[in-house]
Order: structure tokens, then C-alpha cells, then sequence
């Protein structure tokens, strides 16, 4: 049987060093592929929360597909919105919201809001395309897109 001394035992103090910089090393990179999974699913939900206004919206005015109708503001807490079962919240916080405005310049169209967003996240959804919309654009921290018939 061989006998250790006592300069054999555990672990040295720079393979422990390796050991704990491999962790953290590990750990930061779990951290960053969360956040990115968070910001892509803010992202879908917003895609999915505008495709169901500007569905819902349509579908409420397809009669006569004239949204001269549509009340010149639509945000949160208005009938319309409300009757449309969407949330208040918005996937990116409180200090967000939705609105619907009448395109002004035609009773065919109207445009769909999105305020408060940060400047990456109102560039990502602005290059989305959107079903049936003439466009999209972001100014100031809020989206802003045409959508018409």
C-alpha cells in the first residue's frame, strides 16, 4: 500500500482557480441565452397582441371596410380595446401601451401604436411584416403602423 505525504493532498489552489472561472464562464453565458430568450418572446407576443387589434379591428368594421367609424383614439381601457379581450399589459412593462388611431387621410386605413418601447425593440418590430399593413415605422420610442384594405 502506498502512503500519500502530506504535500499530495487535494486539490491545488490554481485547479481550483480553473475549476470556479470555468463556472462563471458557464454561468454568464446561461444568463445571456435567458435574456435573449425573454427579449425574443416580448417580441412574439407584441407581433401576436398587434395581429389580433388589427384582426379584431377588421373583423368589427368588415361590413362596410370603412373605419371612418373607428373612434378617433382607441387605448387601453376604452370599450373597443375592451371588447376585444386584450390585455393592458404589454409584454414590455408597464410603461408601454397600445392605441388605435383613423388614419386621417383615409376612411380605408387606420394605424396601430405601440408607445414606450426602447429604441432596439421598436427598430426589431418595425422591420416585422406586417399582414395587410402599407407600412411600419418607429419615431421617438413608438411604433407606428398603416394598416388598410
Amino acid at each position: 500500500m502506498k502512503k500519500y505525504s502530506k504535500s499530495e493532498s487535494g486539490r491545488s489552489m490554481v485547479e481550483m482557480i480553473g475549476v470556479l472561472s470555468v463556472m462563471g464562464l458557464i454561468t454568464a453565458g446561461a444568463f445571456m441565452l435567458i435574456r435573449s430568450g425573454q427579449a425574443s418572446q416580448r417580441i412574439s407576443r407584441a407581433n401576436d397582441d398587434v395581429a389580433n387589434i388589427i384582426g379584431n379591428i377588421r373583423t368589427l368594421f368588415a361590413e362596410n371596410e370603412d373605419y371612418s367609424n373607428l373612434p378617433s383614439d382607441v387605448s387601453k381601457g376604452t370599450k373597443l380595446l375592451d371588447a376585444m379581450s386584450l390585455t393592458t399589459t404589454t409584454p414590455f412593462g408597464s410603461s408601454t401601451t397600445y392605441s388605435v388611431t383613423r388614419n386621417s387621410g383615409d376612411p380605408n386605413g387606420f394605424v396601430v401604436l405601440l408607445r414606450g418601447l426602447s429604441d432596439k425593440d421598436c427598430t426589431v418590430l418595425a422591420n416585422r411584416a406586417w399582414d395587410g399593413s402599407w407600412g411600419a415605422s418607429c419615431q421617438n420610442k413608438v411604433l407606428s403602423i398603416l394598416v388598410g384594405d
